[in-house]
């Protein structure tokens, strides 16, 4: 985006009062969030945003019937992480059928 020419701020960190704080401080367009919560608060802390996306399936962590009220959209990426969901269904599946739940108790227990 950046090579676009698209003015990108990046901080995974923000969350809550913070975020709500940086969002006042530079009245984005776009914020894209994976599983930070959203609440009105943090959506009234600013009147640039137009769109909310959630990196990820869901968007239970934004408040999208406010939103809604405010005329900011709300998107998701739904199946994005099928790949890793799958991998770690097939992994659970061999650490039953090798029962290495088990194994790890009967190791600790001596």
């Amino acid at each position: 985006m950046k090579s676009s020419g698209i003015d990108v701020t990046y901080d995974a960190g923000l969350s809550g009062d913070a975020l709500a704080a940086k969002l006042a401080e530079v009245q984005p367009d776009v914020l894209v969030v994976r599983s930070t919560k959203v609440p009105a608060e943090v959506i009234d802390a600013t009147n640039s945003v137009q769109l909310i996306v959630r990196a990820g399936a869901g968007y239970d962590t934004i408040d999208f019937n406010y939103c809604s009220t405010k005329g900011i959209y709300v998107a998701n990426c739904p199946g994005k992480n099928a790949n890793a969901v799958s991998e770690l269904a097939i992994g659970m599946m061999l650490a039953i059928d090798r029962r290495t739940a088990e194994g790890i108790n009967m190791l600790n227990n001596g």
